[in-house]
């Protein structure tokens, strides 16, 4: 059997960047330059080529300033989940901004696209251990999956499952869906996304995934639209968010070209439809 792999966007803007918040505040984003229309326009010309259909993780702040522009990632048949309102880390949030933060956006997604979202993933893969009670909350608002939690130190937790699998919780469970992750005996590397992906050697990443493919598992890649152009606007910002945000940006298109021929891809839903059964509970 051949196994799919997953495929997910995180749909924001150039300024959604967590952690620089007295740089750009949350009351400047209507004011500033929006360059995630043409960015994602390449994406799904990308994946239209190939027949590709990704989970988009829309940000509510984007579908309620972009609305057609989700309305044409939905019609070219990709999945829409959230990404929450306004791009705060999870863990810098009560449980109740939490919950106040997902309904917005899930009231937002379903005007736009009309369809109720069955998944989340927190900005910056922000749901760890001091955000745990975050999944409940998930769950209880009728979630299905979350793509949260990376299983990599600082972000965090190396010690996380690096494969799907079922969260039992208090009143239900949860699918979780951690981004694809490289272990080494000296660390765990960020090999699904990021800069990670567009830094570390293509046969690398590319002996990850199938490792994983050959146990019967699935690597899900993660990408933003940003990581697609070279002409953001610039800011200041310390020098490992720089690092973060704009190493080799122009690997991105190359690397993700070279994914889609090399893998096979589908959206979290899909997936969990074909092959939930078999997952670890």
């Amino acid at each position: 059997m051949t196994v799919e792999n997953i495929l997910s966007v995180d749909l924001e803007d150039w300024y959604h960047i967590c952690g620089v918040e007295d740089r750009i505040p949350e009351d400047s984003w209507p004011h500033l330059e929006s360059r995630v229309i043409p960015n994602t326009l390449r994406i799904l010309e990308m994946l239209g080529k190939k027949g590709v259909r990704a989970t988009f993780f829309v940000l509510g702040f984007v579908a309620e300033k972009h609305p057609d522009l989700i309305r044409e990632i939905k019609r070219a048949g990709h999945e829409i989940a959230s990404h929450g309102y306004a791009h705060r880390r999870v863990y810098t949030m009560t449980p109740a901004a939490f919950r106040r933060d997902l309904n917005k956006a899930s009231e937002i997604l379903y005007k736009v696209a009309g369809c109720t979202v069955k998944g989340y993933r927190a900005p910056e893969w922000s749901i760890r251990d001091d955000s745990l009670w975050a999944l409940d909350i998930l769950q209880q608002e009728g979630f299905q999956y979350d793509s949260s939690m990376a299983p990599l130190p600082i972000i965090g937790n190396p010690y996380y499952a690096i494969i799907p699998h079922r969260l039992t919780l208090e009143k239900g469970h949860l699918w979780e869906f951690p981004p694809l992750v490289g272990k080494t005996p000296l660390a765990s590397l960020p090999m699904g996304g990021g800069w990670g992906l567009r830094i570390f050697p293509y046969s690398l990443i590319r002996s990850c995934m199938r490792k994983l493919n050959n146990q019967g598992q699935p690597a899900l890649i993660y990408i933003h639209p940003r990581e697609l152009d070279s002409n953001n606007p610039q800011i200041r910002l310390p020098p490992a968010k720089e690092f973060v945000l704009n190493a080799r940006l122009v690997k991105t298109e190359r690397r993700l070209a070279r994914l889609l021929d090399d893998f096979n891809f589908t959206t979290v839903s899909d997936f969990l439809f074909k092959y939930g059964s078999l997952l670890v509970s």
